[in-house]
């Protein structure tokens, strides 16, 4: 399966830390900033660095940046060309623009103008929007003191209908399924929405719609997801 793709534009603390995160799970990063300085520093950990004026249209389209699977608008200080940027890679074909906000009011316009996700910037933040862009099968994931992290993963169509002992998970990723989260259970007559099978035993199947809950390395995760069709 090839790399995944991005662009992050703006490198302040948000947009480095989203920037050296995807690198780091194995994605093919282009990161853009105005600042030569810090494009300098970046290009030892991003895929390519570039610095430039994101608000031309031209100079992004001959960078590729029209062909990423997903682009962050991380730009903080200039909400103009925070704008800008975020409405020229829709209009030239970024199919996932997320981008950064202030305040509410920012949210709003750029909601309006086309952003698919709004966020607000934190360092934990910028890790987790990387990790949703690695694999749209994480749900959530939280980190529970380092090198070990707790999250909810989506299961793909290779999974339904396989035991968990057929899946060999803990051999293969490294990591251990403690909960199988499902929406419904036939079986359950009390009306409940969804029910919990708590350290699931080898012979209990997945079925569609199931929510694993996955215990490991935040890469073992992250290379679990992303395995997924």
């Amino acid at each position: 399966m090839p790399a995944k793709r991005f662009a992050v534009i703006g490198l302040g603390r948000f947009g480095y830390t989203v920037a050296v995160h995807l690198t780091k799970s194995g994605a093919d990063v282009i990161a853009i900033d105005t600042d030569q300085n810090i494009i300098n520093e970046v290009s030892k950990q991003v895929s390519v660095a570039i610095c430039m004026n994101s608000v031309d249209k031209d100079a992004l389209v001959a960078h590729g940046i029209d062909k990423v699977d997903a682009a962050v608008v991380a730009i903080g200080q200039n909400f103009e060309a925070n704008i800008l940027t975020t409405a020229i890679l829709k209009d030239i074909g970024v199919e996932k623009v997320v981008a950064r906000a202030g305040n509410d009011v920012q949210k709003k316009i750029l909601e309006r103008i086309g952003a698919d996700r709004v966020i607000f910037p934190e360092d934990a933040i910028g890790v987790r929007v990387a990790q949703s862009l690695i694999s749209s099968r994480i749900v959530e994931i939280t980190s529970l003191f380092e090198g070990l992290s707790v999250a909810q993963v989506g299961v793909s169509k290779d999974l339904i209908g396989k035991k968990i002992g057929e899946i060999k998970f803990r051999q293969k990723y490294r990591c251990n399924i403690v909960v199988i989260k499902r929406k419904s259970d036939p079986a359950d007559l009390k009306g409940e929405s969804s029910w919990y099978n708590v350290l699931p035993e080898p012979d209990d199947e997945i079925r569609i719609g199931d929510i694993l809950v996955v215990v490991g390395a935040e890469k073992d995760i992250e290379r679990f997801a992303s395995s997924l069709a």
